[in-house]
């Protein structure tokens, strides 16, 4: 291997991981931001927005079912999982808009399907190269770019629209005198050089905190959405961007109040809060949207966790919302109101969602709207949602 190879290749496998190339973003146009949050693994609707008015809900979970004294209440029939009692300060500020009984278009349940349906924004699992996302870009008028800060590139973000990625990595024994040695190789190499310093750059910038990747459960949500809130609250930063957090397949010992779902919620409210706070006067512009592939079964399963379901919950956050309020067309939780006997029957499509949020941030029209999300017609945006 040549000295070229080399360097390049160290800078791929860990200093690259720092990297996000400002020159990418010199010409953005700041007239909104978006941040799109993929919890995968479907995450339990029912545990994390819980129906505690619904006079079927204490019958069908049973051992799952809440005490109402547990739960943060947002109205007379819905209350907030104790993790995800954080959220009530953007609940009373009008910044917040829980979604339930929504489901991607395509019934599946199976993991690859269901993320692959939701990231590329498709009516069915196969049929695009390309990720909504990447398609936003496409049609969005003036400057714009996008980000993926995530291990690898999500789907939703690729596309022929050229994207720029950051993941945080712990480099361990690569001190400072390492570094600068390093430095006087790329210096010698046009090619390489502005990529180093754009590393050396974006690592002063986010900071120094240890995250592991994007798994929830190892405690990464927090300084991963910190250090996100750093690149994007930048005003020549991008105003798109992909994050994703693994680890909501609970079909086993998934708990109640302080259990191991409760605690992935917990961390989840905790980096919203805490990427609100460090997004400044930027957060004025900002929208977030958080979804997961499908929600879980309605009655527990007999390892003391949930299995694979279809409708769910998920959440919309920003000042551009018009008012806090719960969207979704309940569907009941009686035997016969359940879909195939077993999960929340879906009235809600992600799409609707999706549309009513980038409307609301980026002011789309509605041919806009059907280029990102493709024979998606039926799939109007949710009403007076945005401001």
């Amino acid at each position: 291997m040549n000295r070229r190879d080399f360097v390049r290749n160290m800078c791929y496998g860990g200093i690259a991981t720092w990297a996000l190339p400002t020159v990418s973003f010199a010409q953005v146009q700041q007239s909104g931001r978006f941040v799109f949050v993929l919890l995968r693994g479907g995450f339990d609707g029912l545990a994390a927005v819980v129906p505690y008015g619904d006079p079927e809900y204490r019958a069908l979970r049973g051992t799952f079912a809440f005490n109402e004294s547990e739960l943060t209440p947002l109205d007379e029939t819905f209350g907030l999982a104790p993790g995800l009692s954080p959220l009530r300060v953007l609940w009373d500020a009008n910044e917040l808009a829980v979604l339930h009984a929504m489901a991607i278009p395509h019934r599946t349940r199976s993991h690859f399907d269901g993320q692959a349906i939701l990231e590329t924004g498709l009516d069915h699992p196969v049929g695009s190269s390309d990720g909504w996302l990447n398609r936003l870009l496409q049609v969005m008028s003036g400057r714009r770019a996008g980000i993926a800060i995530a291990a690898g590139m999500p789907l939703s973000l690729t596309g022929p629209f050229e994207v720029e990625s950051w993941s945080p990595t712990k480099l361990g024994v690569v001190d400072d005198a390492f570094l600068e040695r390093l430095a006087v190789l790329y210096r010698s190499d046009s090619a390489l050089q502005g990529r180093f310093e754009a590393a050396l750059q974006q690592q002063n910038l986010v900071g120094e905190e240890p995250m592991s990747g994007g798994n929830a459960r190892r405690g990464g949500v927090t300084p991963l959405m910190q250090a996100a809130a750093r690149i994007l609250r930048q005003e020549q930063g991008p105003n798109i961007a992909a994050m994703e957090f693994s680890g909501w397949d609970t079909h086993a010992n998934q708990g109640m109040a302080g259990g191991p779902l409760d605690r992935l919620l917990g961390q989840l409210a905790e980096g919203l809060v805490a990427f609100r706070t460090e997004m400044g006067a930027a957060w004025r512009t900002t929208t977030i949207v958080v979804m997961t592939e499908f929600g879980r079964t309605a009655r527990p399963n007999g390892t003391r966790g949930t299995d694979h379901g279809t409708a769910g919950a998920g959440f919309i956050l920003g000042p551009r919302l018009s008012h806090a309020r719960v969207v979704s067309d309940w569907p009941g939780l009686g035997q016969s109101a359940l879909y195939e006997g077993r999960d929340l029957k879906p009235t809600l499509d992600t799409r609707a969602a999706l549309k009513a949020a980038l409307a609301g941030t980026f002011d789309l029209t509605t041919a806009q709207l059907e280029r990102v999300f493709p024979n998606s017609a039926g799939a109007s945006p949710i009403s007076k949602l945005m401001a």
